[in-house]
């Protein structure tokens, strides 16, 4: 599965693209200049798709948002639940989270390697939005035996991560990353011996990666064009997301029917049952 990650070109990725538009770089929104109203389309299609797994969650309860970038999903944890700690590596994204949380009284941010500087529980909610596929297979199960073991009796670890229909792949270079299948992830989960595992598709990331690889195939074949434009951007998202029955819902369904992997990237939320 994923063995070759190198942590440092990780870290430097994510500082120079958090240097720019964090809240982008975050959702990994900033090199096709979408709008932002794509990472909010996005969000609340997320946000949709787990509500029901949020509201289990006791409201008193504490949670902990690891690899939280520039602070949205802590933001809204801090809108539902008793206390709230984000952990980032990134400066940049600690910078901004921070920013983002500074009028809410129940939010600590903390810079730190999620493999070695956690927070003590317990925890009612673990919250990984992305993270996963920037660490190797052995470096996740450490980490999810850490976090499982400061987690309540009662209390679940839900990722959001980045996967592939079928054989894993790498992402090497400046930006570095790794797609696992869904069926790698649950064995990933069954070394730290979760047994209670839901998933659900993504599908406000589907949005997001068709109007990538829209945006991609249009730098490649119509060369003419600028690279970089927001008005470009604004052009490819717009069409699809009034066309969203369509062209979010319906067109992934029946091109999975189909066998057709396209986008080429999907993505899950797991919810792991502690």
């Amino acid at each position: 599965m994923g063995n070759g990650i190198d942590y440092s070109a990780v870290q430097r990725y994510f500082e120079l693209a958090g240097a720019g538009s964090s809240s982008a770089a975050s959702y990994m929104a900033h090199d096709q200049n979408l709008p932002a109203a794509a990472i909010r389309y996005r969000f609340a299609v997320e946000l949709k798709t787990i509500g029901d797994w949020l509201d289990a969650v006791p409201a008193d309860g504490a949670v902990l948002d690891v690899g939280c970038g520039a602070g949205a999903w802590t933001a809204l944890f801090a809108q539902r639940f008793g206390r709230v700690i984000g952990i980032e590596g990134s400066e940049s994204m600690v910078t901004a989270a921070k920013d983002r949380t500074q009028d809410l009284e129940n939010v600590e941010i903390l810079q730190g390697d999620v493999r070695q500087d956690l927070p003590d529980g317990p925890f009612a909610l673990v919250f990984l939005g992305g993270l996963c596929m920037y660490l190797n297979d052995d470096d996740v199960v450490t980490l999810l035996t850490s976090l499982k073991e400061r987690c309540r009796p009662d209390a679940a670890i839900v990722l959001r991560e980045s996967t592939v229909p079928e054989r894993s792949r790498q992402a090497e270079g400046e930006y570095q990353a790794v797609y696992r299948t869904v069926a790698e992830y649950q064995q990933l989960f069954r070394r730290v011996g979760f047994s209670d595992v839901q998933l659900r598709r993504n599908l406000g990331y589907t949005s997001m990666e068709i109007a990538i690889e829209l945006v991609e195939m249009r730098r490649r074949w119509l060369p003419f064009l600028p690279a970089s434009s927001q008005w470009l951007g604004a052009l490819t998202w717009w069409p699809l997301r009034l066309t969203a029955p369509l062209s979010f819902r319906r067109l992934p369904r029946a091109l999975d029917r189909l066998n057709v992997p396209w986008p080429g990237l999907q993505n899950h939320f797991f919810r792991l049952s502690v």
